[in-house]
């Protein structure tokens, strides 16, 4: 009898893993570079392409550790904000946290740690995470329509303190505050 709950308990979590990747993250796809269009021509343009760490002589340029932007966006005609924090992005030990804020002020939130294989969510209806790990964690990860890489318009450093619109398949979104290589704090990749 326990193996039957703990199956029913685990098919639920995938089931609810690909309704929630379908309806929070949407079905924005990937845009090739080509297709977005900078708000100003100094958005395309690096510095010297080098990070400045204090108190380090160590050249990281192109080395992105840690991202943090927005993105504003219209699904199904309401208004939604995205806040994406990615620790060391698009490595095997990533962290996303993706909080989806709606105009009136709801939220779900995301937690994957791919480290780890693990991941929490906290639904619009509730104010309690929901812990996830193996079979629905990959579900997750592989049934998350929009990636956060859909986002970059050219080099995140070069994108770092300019404001970007990007054209999806829903429309247009427009990407702002982006910071690169700051710190995120760990208790961000904790559910609270």
């Amino acid at each position: 009898m326990d193996d039957m709950w703990l199956i029913l308990l685990i098919a639920g979590l995938v089931v609810g893993a690909a309704f929630f990747a379908g309806t929070f993250i949407g079905d924005t796809g990937t845009t090739p570079p080509g297709n977005t269009q900078p708000e100003t021509e100094t958005e395309l343009q690096s510095e010297d392409g080098q990070i400045e760490h204090e108190g380090s002589d160590i050249d990281t340029a192109g080395k992105v550790e840690s991202l943090d932007f927005k993105v504003d966006t219209t699904e199904n005609g309401e208004e939604v904000t995205y806040r994406f924090r990615i620790k060391n992005p698009e490595m095997e030990n990533e962290d996303v946290r993706v909080d989806h804020i709606r105009s009136d002020g709801s939220e779900v939130n995301l937690i994957l740690r791919h480290g780890r294989d693990e991941g929490w969510l906290k639904e619009l209806s509730s104010d309690k995470w929901t812990y996830f790990t193996g079979f629905a964690f990959t579900q997750m990860v592989r049934t998350r329509a929009e990636d956060y890489s859909a986002y970059q318009v050219t080099d995140w450093e070069a994108m770092e303190g300019h404001t970007s619109t990007v054209e999806t398949d829903t429309g247009t979104a427009r990407v702002y505050d982006v910071r690169v290589n700051e710190v995120i704090p760990e208790s961000v990749f904790t559910p609270e």
